[in-house]
């Protein structure tokens, strides 16, 4: 108390103690009078010499009728650091408790032979069990039949080999007798002398198990929806080619100058026209079903410049006629793992969209280079025609039928099958644009 002990003789020990610590003392001395030999341990605070109150527990032992003392021995011992360390954990005591007791997820003490030996409250939340009631029941009474044999041989696994089991999903009764499913984790624990079981760590994951049965559900439905439809794709496809075939060629044949009056040429006309673009139609539709429905594409080790060439000895004619220039510069990743036939029509399709959507005030302009980074072969593909407004066009621009400008040839076909040609063999495209200024596409290869 940092006292000597003369400055403390001859002083009245209230002057000490606690101004609230006074009555309680004061009561434990006038009871003493009457007694005689060692009471019982209290506590009181004590007024140290530099100002401070320290917690003291102290045991009488009262000698009024002994004549050579006539006292009371008081032995006293400083415990405020002890008390303020019990404070510490009973504090950090009550928090984990609080904790335990509030989570969702459900805490469980079970001992070798199965026997749950601590459940947290969250069980009567979830399972609709008071917080004691399963104590000193056998856990495997709670499990599912069909699941029994899988949790028992984890349950043997963690007892004999020690460490923290697998995530394991299993079924448990809840009080009104129906099952739910739980996912839980355990620790064996045993050796650990304060626990002395294993400390399991379970979930309710119903409502992710009812998610997940809906989706199997649903992915059985949307593949035999897809199915229905790709053979109803398939049937159309092909029991339209002949017969279209077939009015193609008459169409062809016909001689349009024995055809002698103005009405009958009109209506031939449009005949011819619809036919032709209904053979179009079809074309789309064939070419879509080969991209979609083909899940072994041959990948082969192409040169770019070898495929561009190609396809611009096919379009020579175009080319010429609208006075395109090509600029092509591929030196930073000549060569591309991929499949041929649809890189040619990568570049066909982009080609001829850059001529068809063209600006009439310059001649058309297509840049294309590419480029190694990170790990992929990136293609980019520019030209300088009446571009769109990517505000207005940015999530559908690779949609089927989309058409973003009034041009007679348009189908809006070109960019979903670039788009799935692309995406099939798991690479990427993106694009840019800008009204009268032209239009970027960024085309990511996976190498």
């Amino acid at each position: 108390m940092g006292y000597d002990p003369e400055e403390l003789n001859g002083r009245n020990i209230f002057e000490l103690v606690h101004p609230d610590d006074k009555n309680h003392i004061g009561f434990r001395f006038q009871d003493s009078l009457h007694k005689e030999g060692i009471g019982e341990l209290f506590e009181y605070r004590f007024l140290s010499k530099s100002g401070d109150y320290h917690l003291i527990e102290s045991v009488g032992n009262i000698q009024f009728n002994n004549p050579g003392f006539n006292a009371i021995i008081l032995i006293s011992r400083d415990i405020t650091e002890k008390r303020k360390a019990e404070d510490v954990i009973k504090a950090s005591e009550e928090k984990l408790r609080s904790l335990v007791q509030n989570i969702s997820d459900i805490i469980t003490i079970v001992s070798a032979n199965g026997e749950i030996l601590y459940q947290s409250a969250s069980a009567k939340q979830l399972m609709g069990y008071e917080e004691n009631e399963l104590v000193k029941r056998n856990f495997v009474d709670l499990v599912h039949p069909d699941d029994y044999q899988r949790l028992m041989l984890s349950f043997q696994n963690l007892i004999i080999n020690g460490g923290i089991s697998e995530l394991i999903e299993f079924r448990v009764l809840n009080k009104d007798g129906s099952y739910f499913y739980i996912e839980a984790q355990a620790t064996n624990q045993i050796d650990n002398p304060n626990i002395k079981g294993l400390v399991v760590n379970s979930r309710d994951i119903s409502i992710r198990k009812r998610a997940e049965e809906e989706k199997q559900i649903l992915i059985k439905e949307l593949t035999k929806n897809n199915a229905d439809l790709r053979q109803f794709s398939y049937i159309v496809s092909h029991n339209l080619r002949a017969p279209l075939t077939n009015l193609i060629s008459m169409l062809n044949l016909l001689d349009y100058s024995t055809i002698s009056t103005e009405r009958s040429q009109k209506l031939l006309e449009g005949f011819k026209s619809t036919t032709f673009r209904l053979n179009d139609t079809l074309n789309d539709l064939i070419n879509i079903l080969l991209v979609k429905n083909n899940t072994n594409i041959q990948k082969d080790t192409i040169s770019f410049d070898a495929s561009l060439n190609r396809v611009i000895k096919s379009v020579s004619s175009l080319i010429t006629e609208t006075k395109t220039h090509i600029t092509s510069d591929f030196s930073s990743a000549q060569l591309i793992r991929f499949n041929e036939p649809y890189l040619e029509s990568i570049f066909l399709n982009l080609i001829t969209n850059s001529i068809r959507y063209s600006s009439d005030k310059r001649t058309p302009e297509i840049i294309i280079h590419s480029e190694q980074k990170k790990g992929s072969v990136i293609l980019t593909f520019s030209d300088n025609g009446i571009g769109f407004n990517m505000d207005l066009v940015k999530d559908k621009i690779f949609g089927l039928h989309q058409k973003f400008h009034h041009h007679p040839e348009s189908r809006g076909i070109g960019l979903y099958l670039i788009h799935a040609q692309i995406t099939s063999l798991e690479g990427t495209i993106s694009v840019d644009s800008h009204i009268n200024k032209g239009t970027t596409f960024t085309i990511s290869f996976k190498n």
